[in-house]
């Protein structure tokens, strides 16, 4: 897999099925060893600016990728200089499943069925394309894998094995589990190939662990408590870092990173890795999984807004302080275009904040502590989990974009801030207004949610989620913060579409010094889908 991408550099990540050591255009690494799977990371340095690169994976000598036969064009790498135009994908939630019939039916006609795959759709569109159409990068933005709802192959492959006894069924419960449904997921040829070829970032959401992880203190504490849940979270983080993490962090980052620098000679990894994953779950020593990259005139800061989490009633935040003076110190620099990026979204439509900050005050005892329980209730059985129910966080979010947009934090704001979500298995575009006080700031600011690749919902979530985008929702949701004294948000929005179902993936593109938002939806036979526009507007 092809991850991270810069001026002059870029990596490779593989899996290997021996210890090896790994060449790619002429750079050797050595497998490093985590519970019997080896894994290697490549650091390439002083490639040529802008300039396509075709590369090899090599062992002793030998190709080993790609094979002999390959059917697909051969993979390349292709830097991006700073003045470059960029093409970036984006979205999030991925199911994994075959890919035909009935599969490929909507899941209203079929249980089977999760909609055709966005992600090999695309992928197939590329095969057709000439390569100067191809997009620069790609970053997905949370639910690379459901964990909590694996796929039946997976789950023939895993059941053999007895983690815990008394643990859930058909969920992956350790590492081992993990890697098998990682390699099912990204190994489906093309989707293999493309990922081999065009530099893909990620973060991780809920489902890669549980489709409520960190909601709560509450739902925290009590699944600790579970004999089963320390094998999961574990094996899961440790499955994140290596298999996702790893892949965000430039040549310079990895230099600096003390886990992976001991990784580097080869041998065994597993307690170093092991030891890591229970430092970022016990919050004692924060592990901190955001990352940043600049890619042409854009720079791009993916926000890790699920595991670094505060959860306590009243201190709630959605990442630690350290970690959001990085994000801070990050949103200034010489960029043209801010691309803030997170896999819950930043801004919900009016109602469904709201209510996210009502559940968060209610808990917190703002009608009593007899009606706190009402808040926690609320908030796990919707999964009430995004910026709006952790106001604190929220508002340094909204301060930071103000703060951008009007040159209080950087020399010079840049043309356009763009956030990035995910999660909400829908999508919509949302043109931001700046308060009143900052309505001479010249920065324009949008909000674009892409979700999912491959995640098709039942009619009841469907008509439920479109609920939330009405003026009705909008007015229970701003009378329930108010009766709580939550006051209403700084930033204007106004979602310029209806929302927009099915499988979908997003594309920013910044082009001679403009910007613009496509939604295309996958459509079609599974045998020849196609992607068709259902969202765009040009942000500048």
């Amino acid at each position: 897999m092809l991850r991270f991408i810069g001026e002059t550099e870029a990596t490779v990540w593989v899996e290997m099925d021996e210890v090896c050591e790994v060449e790619i255009l002429g750079t050797k690494a050595a497998t490093f060893e985590v519970k019997g799977h080896h894994f290697a990371l490549v650091a390439l340095e002083g490639l040529e600016v802008g300039v396509p690169r075709e590369y090899e994976v090599a062992v002793e000598g030998r190709r080993v990728w790609p094979p002999e036969g390959y059917e697909f064009p051969h993979p390349q790498i292709r830097t991006i200089a700073p003045d470059d135009d960029l093409r970036l994908l984006f979205g999030s939630c991925r199911c994994s499943a075959p890919h035909h019939w009935p599969h490929t039916t909507q899941r209203w006609w079929n249980k089977k069925g999760r909609g055709i795959d966005a992600l090999h759709t695309f992928a197939l569109r590329m095969l057709r394309q000439p390569r100067k159409l191809w997009p620069n990068a790609m970053v997905m933005l949370g639910d690379q894998l459901y964990a909590d709802q694996p796929p039946k192959n997976v789950r023939e492959q895993v059941e053999g094995r007895e983690v815990h006894a008394d643990g859930p069924v058909d969920v992956l419960e350790d590492f081992e589990e993990y890697t098998v449904g990682y390699r099912d997921i990204w190994t489906y040829p093309v989707v293999r190939w493309m990922l081999s070829t065009l530099p893909t970032s990620m973060i991780f959401d809920d489902h890669e662990i549980n489709d409520k992880w960190n909601t709560s203190e509450a739902w925290l504490e009590e699944h600790r408590e579970k004999d089963w849940y320390e094998t999961r979270i574990i094996g899961g983080l440790m499955a994140y870092w290596v298999y996702q993490h790893l892949g965000n962090l430039s040549p310079r980052e990895l230099a600096e990173d003390e886990t992976f620098q001991a990784l580097k000679g080869g041998g065994d990894g597993s307690d170093l890795v092991e030891e890591l994953a229970r430092r970022a779950e016990s919050q004692d020593s924060h592990s901190r999984f955001s990352f940043c990259s600049d890619m042409g005139s854009a720079r791009l800061v993916v926000l890790d807004s699920r595991a670094g989490r505060r959860l306590k009633d009243g201190e709630r935040r959605m990442m630690s302080t350290d970690e959001w003076e990085w994000v801070k110190e990050r949103a200034d620099g010489d960029f043209k275009h801010l691309l803030l990026a997170s896999s819950v979204p930043f801004l919900l439509p009016d109602g469904m904040h709201d209510v996210e900050a009502w559940s968060e005050a209610v808990t917190n005892g703002a009608w009593g502590e007899r009606l706190t329980p009402l808040g926690e209730k609320v908030r796990i059985s919707a999964n009430l989990d995004h910026w709006a129910c952790f106001q604190q966080s929220y508002r340094e979010l909204e301060q930071l974009v103000i703060d951008v947009a009007t040159g209080e934090c950087t020399d010079e704001p840049p043309d356009t801030i763009v956030m990035l979500g995910g999660d909400v298995h829908h999508c919509f575009l949302t043109d931001v207004t700046l308060p009143t006080e900052a309505h001479h700031a010249q920065t324009k600011v949008w909000h674009a949610v892409c979700s999912g690749l491959r995640k098709e919902l039942q009619l009841s979530e469907r008509l439920v989620l479109a609920f939330g985008h009405t003026w009705l929702a909008a007015k229970i949701g701003r009378a329930l913060a108010a009766a709580v004294n939550v006051r209403p948000r700084r930033l204007g929005t106004r979602i310029t579409t209806r929302p927009r179902f099915r499988n979908q993936i997003g594309t920013l593109e910044v082009a001679g010094g403009e910007v613009g938002i496509r939604i295309e939806q996958a459509t079609g036979s599974w045998r020849d889908p196609q992607l068709r526009t259902v969202i765009e507007e040009k942000v500048l």
